[in-house]
């Protein structure tokens, strides 16, 4: 047995000794190859790489058979990655994606303008909830320029950290930061601080250009009418949505009131951030930050185990389902609700800003068309149908909290 077990050992090191000597040849091969050394030693050249070289093995100079070992010990590491683990799968198609994605195609406002009091159109209430503050907006869109580079390397440690953690990330589905959060919770106090509205059962079925503000927050709150929620499929989003609207949610019947991930309201732009961990029908995982928070961890655990529908979740968005698509998309699933009141869209700034520069009548200059609603800003307005043609009422537009972005000292309006 001894015997046996040794000349097993020995063969295998002979084939192990027989794979290193033809790498070794073929590297040597490739080495001198000119379509292959020329472009090596081009490389070898940059000061950065001879730094490097100098800082490691003590010799500036790098052989160009040193550069192919590098490069090809890179390569299968990838590819080792890309069986192994699906961030790495995600990270390759985020980079494809943002070369090659047409996303922000959208659908051009209609040159005809819809007659709102015709009795053959449908109307239907709709609210935009941006999500609060990302980790995405804190890193890139938040404070100076000048100590950008700072917050960037802070949050790609924390993303080195949560490599193996395949649900969770601070670039891709960017969850909220810690001020998103507490915006999200500033809107749950607002919504529920509001007085009683619709006192009349019929004020629901109105437009909104004629209703108060309490009465589209009491329609939200659950207090009055037939209203769905909705989301777009990244965690912000959703996390802003259960956050602000708990109070709604723990009184209503989980059985009924779902919030209903959409990936036609997924996110209108190429950046990582736009794209979700979550594959298709499949329940988002709560983030982690979200997830150990002692005073709402418990809560936001249980909204995301229970009130999620994901029969619209068909995970990322395609290079096929542009922006234009996914508007269409959403716009023929709201007509197509009967009874219902009101939608409650949670979502992205891009995406809402497109809609409505595409369902506004073209002459129209409202600011809704240049600007981005606030991190958990609420924007109310009447949504119509005449024929196949949908359009917004530009006076039925209601900023009921936050409201679109200022410029300067000014809010525009």
């Amino acid at each position: 047995n001894s015997l046996g077990h040794a000349k097993d050992r020995s063969n295998g090191s002979g084939i192990m000794s027989g794979v290193l000597a033809f790498a070794n040849s073929t590297v040597q091969w490739l080495a001198v190859q000119p379509s292959v050394a020329k472009p090596l030693v081009y490389v070898a050249s940059f000061e950065l790489v001879q730094e490097f070289s100098l800082q490691l093995r003590g010799q500036r100079e790098v052989p160009p058979e040193l550069l192919i070992q590098v490069l090809l010990s890179v390569l299968l590491a990838y590819l080792i990655g890309l069986l192994l683990f699906p961030k790495v799968r995600l990270a390759t198609w985020a980079t494809w994606y943002f070369w090659v994605s047409g996303d922000k195609k959208t659908r051009k406002p209609s040159p005809n303008q819809v007659d709102f009091k015709a009795p053959r159109c449908k109307r239907m209430k709709v609210v935009f909830i941006r999500h609060g503050e990302s980790e995405w907006n804190a890193v890139f869109n938040k404070g100076s320029k000048l100590t950008m580079p700072f917050r960037l390397v802070r949050a790609l440690i924390s993303e080195a950290f949560m490599f193996f953690n395949q649900t969770d990330s601070l670039f891709i589905d960017s969850p909220l930061s810690n001020v998103g959060i507490d915006q999200a919770v500033e809107l749950l106090t607002f919504l529920a601080a509001q007085p009683a509205g619709c006192i009349r059962p019929d004020m629901c079925k109105l437009p909104v250009s004629q209703l108060h503000q309490t009465d589209i927050v009491a329609i939200m709150r659950g207090d009055a009418g037939k209203s769905y929620i909705v989301s777009s499929i990244l965690r912000r989003a959703i996390s802003t949505g259960l956050m602000s609207l708990s109070p709604r949610l723990l009184k209503t019947d989980p059985d009924v009131d779902q919030v209903f991930l959409m990936t036609s309201l997924q996110e209108i732009s190429r950046n990582i951030d736009t794209l979700t961990l979550t594959p298709a029908h499949t329940l988002p995982t709560i983030p982690a930050m979200e997830a150990a928070s002692k005073s709402t961890g418990e809560l936001m655990r249980h909204f995301y185990r229970t009130r999620l529908d994901r029969l619209y979740s068909t995970g990322n968005k395609t290079l096929k389902q542009k922006a234009i698509k996914r508007q269409e998309q959403f716009t023929k699933w709201v007509f197509d609700q009967d009874g219902v009141d009101l939608i409650i869209v949670l979502g992205h700034s891009l995406w809402f800003r497109e809609f409505f520069r595409s369902y506004l009548p073209k002459a129209t200059t409202h600011v809704a068309k240049t600007t981005k609603i606030v991190n958990c800003g609420v924007v109310a307005f009447d949504l119509y149908r005449d024929s196949q043609v949908e359009q917004i009422d530009p006076d039925s537009i209601s900023e009921i909290y936050g409201g679109f972005e200022v410029k300067g000292s000014k809010k525009k309006r």
